[in-house]
């Protein structure tokens, strides 16, 4: 997996024995039973292991996965029948919520908060919560891509399981396909796959359901104009578009009236989220667009598929690259808001990932003395084998992300003396006001970065041109604190990427799905939209 990141859980203490290979090795005291079972114990470890990194750092108990409470459509599940083959999650408002203690919520102290948020799910409320929905929702998962690309995966799962009332099944099994007959329980359950060239093939557009309303006259006039604007090599096209074309051929004043005339033509208004420089790696959610497509090419998920009675509902194949966030357009903006809600305030990091965030977020302030201080994500790795860097030399990349950064502190001092924060366009958040509780950085003063940059000469270049890394500020009791998993690259990462949302200012590379989940956790704590760049 590649340093991409976002959030699952936690704990384990680091070993603190001594390195084996400077260690007397004690050939004839050590009977071959306890060598073997040495053997068969460090592999069973091992292969919780890398089970927990593909469902989640959590305890080693029958339920794995940890649910905050606040999120009571983002919902952990167990199999039916089949052990610990897999782990369900499910999206559902009506779910059982986990039983509390004391008296009402807003009396519960931080620590109970915490507390029941890390708290598992006992079998039977996931029974009770599996048995509200028709089956299960499975897929083709892509696990060869980083964990933010993965959760961008889950995200739209999520969706595609709650428009369908079904529960969502995660994978930890190898590669993230599902097996067409090894997870059936020997036939007893029934399973329908959607084919992978039926889901969305051009120039079909995949939606979340139809609309209500009749359709309209596609074979009018202006329906007629507006597909020969749209062409042979696109799916849909921006409202703005769509307006030019039709100023003045029809009359309207305003959106409200032009999206009627498109209806009356047979072409219906779709709402999504923009990609950062038009390309769609990032899968942010906060910059809400409305695009247009004629209606007999609309596919819907719900009119699809929420028919079938199947035990298990299989998308086959790979549907992520290349697709808006959620795998769908919308019809309705309130379908819209609701997984934008999702992704913002229901998909965070866990607990323990959030707390050593916070320390690195305090330590980080006590190197610039108590200022404001900013954060950036250099991809390098692949990024300069494939030449999607801006910049190949490290020396160059690093300029350039300074640049960045000299004129986000200029960003930074607007917004600091304005006393204004300007915020995403998303559901659910207030504006946040700890950026006026500190003044704006210096000229010189150090930032954080996250980099998958590991040569010792590069990493030296930039700790000498005022870079902090995750190295510098960790500190073994934070490593024994958090347990094994922060030994692993996606893991750290989620953690740099809480670290950064917390920056006054952030720049990242728009080809790197990493920048989306930043710019998302940004979002969802009342940021200004003014203090990121992605280019």
């Amino acid at each position: 997996m590649s340093h991409d990141g976002s959030g699952v859980n936690s704990p384990l203490l680091l070993p603190t024995h001594t390195n084996g290979r400077h260690s007397p090795k004690l050939k004839s005291h050590v009977p071959r039973a306890r060598r073997w079972l040495q053997f068969f114990g460090t592999a069973v470890i091992t292969g919780i292991v890398f089970h927990l990194v593909l469902v989640g750092i959590g305890s080693t108990e029958a339920v794995r996965q940890r649910v905050p409470t606040a999120v009571s459509d983002w919902l952990p599940g167990g199999s039916k029948s089949s052990g610990d083959r897999i782990t369900v999650v499910h999206e559902k408002p009506d779910c059982p919520i986990l039983p509390t203690t004391g008296s009402s919520t807003s009396a519960k102290t931080q620590a109970q908060k915490v507390a029941e948020e890390e708290a598992p799910w006992t079998i039977d409320q996931l029974r009770e919560m599996v048995s509200h929905t028709k089956g299960y929702y499975g897929r083709d998962y892509s696990l060869g891509l980083g964990w933010n690309n993965v959760r961008y995966i889950f995200e739209a799962s999520l969706l595609h399981a709650r428009l369908l009332n079904r529960t969502l099944v995660l994978p930890f099994w190898s590669n993230g396909a599902w097996h067409r007959e090894n997870y059936q329980n020997g036939g007893k359950l029934s399973l329908h796959e959607i084919p992978n060239n039926e889901y969305d093939p051009e120039p079909l557009v995949r939606v979340e359901m139809l609309p209500s309303h009749p359709p309209g006259k596609e074979d009018s006039y202006l329906s007629k104009l507006l597909f020969a604007v749209l062409g042979n090599k696109r799916t849909v096209m921006d409202l703005e578009e769509a307006k030019g074309v039709l100023t003045g051929r029809a009359e309207f004043s305003g959106d409200d009236q032009l999206e009627v005339v498109l209806r009356e033509n047979g072409w219906e208004v779709l709402h999504t989220f923009r990609g950062a420089l038009g390309m769609d790696y990032t899968k942010s959610v906060v910059e809400p667009i409305k695009q247009v497509a004629p209606r007999s090419r609309l596919r819907g998920m719900v009119e699809d598929y929420s028919h079938i009675t199947t035990d298990v509902l299989v998308l086959a194949g790979e549907t992520h690259l290349n697709r808006k966030p959620g795998g769908v357009r919308f019809v309705h903006s309130e379908q819209r808001d609701l997984f934008a809600s999702t992704v913002l305030h229901d998909m965070r990091p866990t607990g323990p990932v959030r707390r050593l965030a916070d320390k690195i977020y305090d330590r980080m302030e006590k190197i610039v003395e108590g200022r404001q201080w900013m954060g950036a994500h250099m991809r390098r790795g692949d990024f300069v084998d494939h030449g999607w860097v801006m910049e190949n030399s490290i020396e160059n990349h690093l300029g350039r992300i300074k640049q960045r950064l000299s004129n986000g502190r200029k960003v930074l001092h607007e917004i600091y003396d304005s006393k204004q924060i300007q915020i995403y366009e998303v559901p659910n958040v207030e504006p946040e006001q700890e950026v006026f509780h500190r003044p704006p950085p210096r000229d010189g003063d150090s930032f954080y970065l996250a980099t998958d940059e590991r040569s010792k000469d590069g990493l030296e270049y930039i700790r000498k041109n005022g870079g902090v890394l995750i190295s510098d500020l960790l500190t073994l009791e934070d490593r024994q604190d958090f347990g094994w998993g922060i030994m692993i690259t996606d893991v750290l990462a989620i953690i740099e990427q809480t670290v950064l949302s917390r920056s006054a200012y952030f720049y990242a590379h728009a080809m790197s799905s990493v920048a989306g989940g930043v710019v998302n956790m940004r979002a969802a704590r009342g940021a200004d939209r003014r203090a990121a760049l992605i280019d």
